[in-house]
């Protein structure tokens, strides 16, 4: 019934296609955002682990087992560079940590742009698919103006000629 053409129908579909990508786009944000998160969890318990572990051998440092009984100065000092290992292997860690953190910044302000970015063409397509359902409401109301005054014409021709 309705002969309606959209003129910026072409425009309104490319606003589609590009409202889609962007939420694709957000999507990937969010995922590697999530994969770096994750890693960054991995990272601190690696710390932690580290940590742990410096602090056992710490506290074994200068403890004998039963079939060695006394600690030569060659193992206390093998053990002491052990431990400096380890804290040079934390501050590694800790460093991975803190390098992850700032990664995580980045992927939260490109999650950010990318919800932006989806925002507005959300707005977009939503002014457009607005803008089309006024026109077609103009052109459907000018259709009924137009078929209401042929009605009446109609009427006019058959009015006047039964008269006659």
């Amino acid at each position: 019934m309705s002969g309606f053409i959209y003129r910026l129908q072409l425009l309104l579909e490319h606003k589609e296609g590009a409202k889609k990508e962007a939420e694709r786009e957000l999507a990937r944000e969010e995922e590697q955002l999530e994969h770096q998160m994750k890693l960054l969890e991995s990272l601190r318990l690696q710390e932690q682990e580290l940590r742990n572990k410096r602090e056992k051998v710490r506290r074994d440092l200068l403890t004998t087992s039963q079939q060695q009984p006394a600690l030569s100065a060659e193992d206390v000092q093998q053990r002491s560079r052990y431990v400096k290992e380890l804290g040079h292997r934390i501050e590694q860690a800790r460093n991975d940590v803190l390098s992850q953190q700032s990664v995580i910044e980045e992927r939260e302000l490109s999650v950010e742009l990318a919800k932006e970015r989806v925002s507005q063409a959300r707005r977009e397509v939503e002014i457009l698919v607005k803008h089309r359902s006024k026109q077609e409401e103009r052109y459907l109301h000018e259709e009924r103006t137009k078929e209401e005054l042929e009605l009446d014409e109609i009427g006019n021709v058959l009015y006047t000629t039964r008269r006659q």
